[in-house]
């Protein structure tokens, strides 16, 4: 239950962090693309911590990542420049762009 309430916790933080970021790639690719972006990342970042406390394994991490981000594509298929967005398509897709947005 405390990992549910972490996750929760953190994908609203990830959607938070999504805006933040809008401004970041939104210049580039178009504010849309860039909340869809974001919102990933929010996603990838809520996955990341509930790794970092064991409460779920690689599979339930996996299935998340790929339930998540297929809402996330469902609600976004009106942008145009979604084709050009790298998703992620497993935990460890998850990792790789953590790395990417700690550097």
């Amino acid at each position: 239950m405390r990992t549910t309430i972490v996750v929760i916790i953190s994908l609203l933080v990830g959607a938070s962090f999504g805006g933040i970021m809008t401004l970041g790639f939104g210049w580039g690719m178009g504010a849309a693309s860039g909340m869809l972006m974001g919102t990933q990342a929010g996603v990838c970042l809520a996955v990341e911590t509930a790794r970092r406390q064991g409460g779920m394994d690689e599979a339930k991490l996996d299935a998340l990542v790929a339930a998540s981000v297929e809402h996330i594509r469902s609600k976004g298929s009106s942008v145009p420049l979604q084709a050009e967005i790298e998703w992620v398509q497993n935990a460890a897709g998850c990792t790789k762009l953590v790395e990417q947005l700690d550097k």
